[in-house]
């Protein structure tokens, strides 16, 4: 095992023939730090070498393999002292010219009547054309065997490091430490898949044979990296429910709970009756929640956590809720606040804002007990916030936080209870696959009273003036406005109308209202303040950045207006449009776009379409890659290569079953060591 650790060690701290202190940087900047990080580089394509012609059967844009003889080479200067060298290939079918930018080395190596081979793509013009080709002299045995170069990688890579450095790193690391690829996944998966071996995978990965062992290898891979990621989710889930099956009792206490449902202004939905009855069997049958609650922005999600909390509460524990920016902690604050004291509940914030004494003296009350929920950033998780009887933590807009830190969070408490609140959609089968560690709720109801948001595309200034109209008279109703804009301040580069130009041009448009602007450049106070004059109807446009995407809720806002709509995805466009239609009042939702790229109107025609979440959602992964909309640091999702977690579903439930029926056969322990110690790289390397 000692040997197989080699992997994870610092690329500089191991002798690997190509890799010099000055391409080593330049490695570390492609997220290369270990021998690991090394083989699992892998070609972003590949360029097949099997294209030898003769000179005059070349077509056009075309990579070709040539062998001839060098009939005339000269150097000159060029541009900004760039030395340009030109060649004359022939062989007996005609002449191709080559040339190298900024390679002296050519010159000196390449001689008048040598015989070469040269590899690259044909440009035709005045005359044919070959551009910074690679070569070999023939007695130099370039291309050792045809069969070992015909197919051949191409790697992510950053400036000046060339393919050719990154083939030969590679092709050394894979001669002297190959052995190191012990097999990491359990036989019983690879016979049952035909999977083929780790070493051949990684050679055939790097330098493929043929096309069929390519495939083959990526394969392989593809299960690999699943596995990894299914394995390192499912025995953590497994060891916790073995390792807390009973481990407490409830009262089932429920007053609290039935005053703060009385207080509410509207009923309970049947969809959150039932998540709110799951939880409720679980919690009392002594078993550890870790549920995961998916519902469509306005659904209620929240509502349902404040219920669990007030449950735990009066059963003797405390609460935290942690969400991903400081203004949606202020915004659960302001939410809970009134009603929670009207049931003596105590309930602090704790964000970065909160400094000095006044931190100081919040985290001996919280540590004593005396704070019954504290709700805060990332500022939960710090060493110096430590609970008394943490019982429940609601973790909001789960896909913003990482693994690492959901666990540092449970840690704290004393029980591990968790709701994860997702807002972010996706179709239940993805998600029992990539929340795997967690019991999937969905509430797909949305409260009584709430009618669909009518959207509608604003394209030209025609229909920009009839929407100001359509804005004032909204006003002159009693309504409010949100005007969302991408970015805070003009920028040179993008033709974008930013934040700040939005405020002042609506300033001139609506004299006679009430207008401001929040951001996050903003201090704590200034934003609480301004969001606090938009709750109680003392502005009545509000212009925002994305600050406002989450969980600011204002029911008399009925309007949202998103400009230059086409530099949002489809999830942050439905986030936003949720931000109004939370009250009883018809609302609205206008995009502004002049768009005609391609995704960019299929995404707005979508809006207009339809308010399903859900449905979006599944737009989304179609129109994106899958880890871009989930923002999947947390799982893994984000590492893999060769997975589409929308076109392989079928294969990752295979492995999914199959990592299942591993664990309850091996008691929750993985016998194979090397995939022992890929998984923990995987989930407890530094974020």
């Amino acid at each position: 095992m000692s040997s197989y650790s080699l992997l994870y060690k610092n690329i500089d701290e191991i002798k690997i023939k190509g890799v010099t202190k000055i391409n080593l940087p330049k490695l570390k900047k492609l997220g290369i730090f270990s021998l690991y990080d090394l083989f699992y580089h892998f070609p972003r394509a590949y360029e097949n070498r099997d294209n030898y012609k003769k000179i005059n059967e070349v077509l056009d844009e075309e990579f070709v393999i040539l062998k001839g003889t060098v009939v005339n080479i000269v150097s000159r200067f060029a541009k900004r002292g760039m030395v340009m060298v030109s060649a004359v290939l022939s062989d007996e079918t005609g002449m191709m010219e080559l040339l190298w930018f900024n390679n002296r080395y050519v010159k000196n190596n390449v001689k008048v009547g040598n015989e070469i081979m040269v590899y690259g793509k044909v440009k035709k013009g005045m005359k044919m054309q070959i551009i910074n080709p690679e070569y070999k002299k023939i007695d130099e045995e370039y291309f050792e065997t045809k069969k070992e170069n015909q197919i051949l990688p191409i790697y992510p890579s950053t400036e000046s490091l060339r393919q050719i450095s990154i083939r030969k790193i590679i092709e050394a690391a894979l001669n002297s430490y190959g052995y190191l690829l012990y097999e990491n996944m359990p036989n019983e998966f690879l016979k049952k898949e035909k999977i083929i071996g780790r070493k051949e995978a990684m050679l055939n990965i790097h330098f493929p044979e043929s096309e069929a062992k390519k495939e083959e290898a990526q394969k392989r891979f593809m299960f690999e990296e699943i596995l990894l990621l299914e394995m390192g989710i499912l025995q953590s889930r497994f060891q916790s429910e073995k390792n807390n099956k009973n481990v407490y009792k409830l009262e089932d206490k429920k007053s609290l709970v039935s005053k703060f449902i009385k207080s509410l202004p509207y009923e309970l939905t049947k969809a959150q009756k039932t998540v709110i009855t799951e939880i409720y069997k679980e919690l009392k049958a002594g078993k550890i929640v870790n549920r995961l609650i998916q519902g469509d922005v306005g659904s209620g999600k929240t509502i349902v956590s404040f219920v669990i909390l007030l449950y735990m509460i009066e059963n003797g524990y405390q609460g935290a809720i942690m969400a991903p920016t400081e203004i949606l902690s202020i915004q659960h604050y302001l939410g809970i606040i009134d009603e929670f004291s009207k049931l003596d509940i105590r309930v602090e914030l704790l964000t970065a804002s909160v400094k000095g004494k006044k931190r100081e003296k919040l985290l001996n009350e919280i540590k004593e007990g005396l704070v019954d929920i504290v709700i805060g950033t990332h500022s939960l998780i710090e060493e110096d916030v430590v609970f008394k009887n943490l019982g429940l933590i609601v973790i909001d807009e789960q896909h913003k936080f990482g693994v690492r830190q959901r666990k540092l969070l449970r840690d704290k408490g004393n029980l591990a209870n968790l709701i994860v609140m997702s807002a972010t959609p996706i179709p239940r089968s993805l998600a029992l696959t990539i929340y795997g560690d967690l019991d999937v709720s969905i509430i797909d109801e949305l409260p009584s009273g709430r009618s669909p948001i009518k959207t509608k595309w604003i394209k030209d200034e025609i229909e920009k003036r009839k929407m100001y109209d359509f804005i004032d008279r909204m006003i002159e109703k009693g309504r409010q406005i949100y005007i969302v804009s991408p970015l805070i301040e003009e920028s040179e580069t993008l033709n974008v109308k930013s934040a700040q130009e939005t405020f002042e041009e609506y300033k001139d448009i609506f004299p006679n209202r009430r207008i401001d602007i929040i951001h996050g450049r903003q201090k704590y106070k200034e934003k609480q303040e301004v969001m606090e004059e938009f709750k109680n109807h003392k502005i009545d446009i509000l212009v925002s950045t994305t600050v406002i995407e989450v969980g600011v809720n204002v029911p008399n806002a009925t309007v949202i207006v998103i400009r230059d709509a086409q530099r949002f995805g489809l999830s942050s466009l439905h986030q936003l449009r949720g931000r109004v239609g939370r009250g009883s009042h018809k609302s609205y939702c206008f995009l502004e776009s002049k768009t005609n790229n391609e995704v960019s109107v299929k995404r707005l025609e979508v809006m207009e379409k339809t308010t399903d979440g859900f449905k979006i959602a599944e737009e989304d992964l179609k129109l994106r890659n899958s880890g871009e909309i989930l923002g999947i640091k947390q799982s893994g999702v984000s590492d893999m290569v060769f997975t589409d977690i929308v076109r392989n579903v079928k294969e990752i439930k295979k492995v999914h079953d199959f990592v299942i029926w591993y664990l309850e056969k091996n008691n929750g322990q993985i016998e194979n060591e090397f995939l022992k110690m890929d998984i923990y790289k995987k989930f407890f390397r530094a974020e």
